[in-house]
């Protein structure tokens, strides 16, 4: 009966491996169908970072395009701006440079006007002033009772 029992106890053992080689065959495919699946969720995930990447990167550059076309603009917009207001600084100049010449221009003849005007009151004064003395020679003649012109 030892040998029944040795005989059984190994188709027992046997029955056993078995089992157990099967289990690790079941197991090592259930590994292998998760290390596939995960290196598929890696590359899964690698594949979605990679277009999420690539998808930023467009973003990215079309962002630093609108901001160089904005930065552009703001600087075309300025430069219009100084140009204007340079123009208009310049159309401002030429018109105190013409007033201010304008106005010299008739300070000097408002001064050419004065002039005249004094030497006509001094020419009318002096003649005024040889009429009086003309008048007063002859109001003297006339009390001494010699009229000159008047001996006709």
């Amino acid at each position: 009966m030892k040998t029944e029992h040795k005989t059984k106890e190994i188709l027992s053992l046997q029955k056993e491996n078995l089992h157990l080689q099967q289990s690790i065959a079941v197991l090592r495919d259930e590994l292998e169908k998760m290390e596939i699946a995960r290196q598929e969720a890696v590359q899964n995930n690698l594949q979605s970072v990679q277009t999420e990447i690539i998808q930023l990167r467009t973003t990215i550059a079309a962002m630093r395009d609108e901001l160089e076309k904005t930065c552009y603009d703001k600087d075309c917009i300025v430069s219009q701006q100084i140009a204007d207001s340079s123009d208009k600084t310049k159309q401002l100049n030429d018109a105190i440079v013409a007033l201010r010449n304008e106005l010299e221009r008739r300070e000097i003849a408002y001064q050419q006007d004065i002039q005249v005007i004094n030497r006509n009151y001094q020419a009318e004064v002096k003649q005024l002033q040889q009429t009086i003395v003309v008048l007063r020679e002859n109001l003297e003649a006339l009390k001494s009772g010699n009229i000159k012109g008047m001996e006709k």
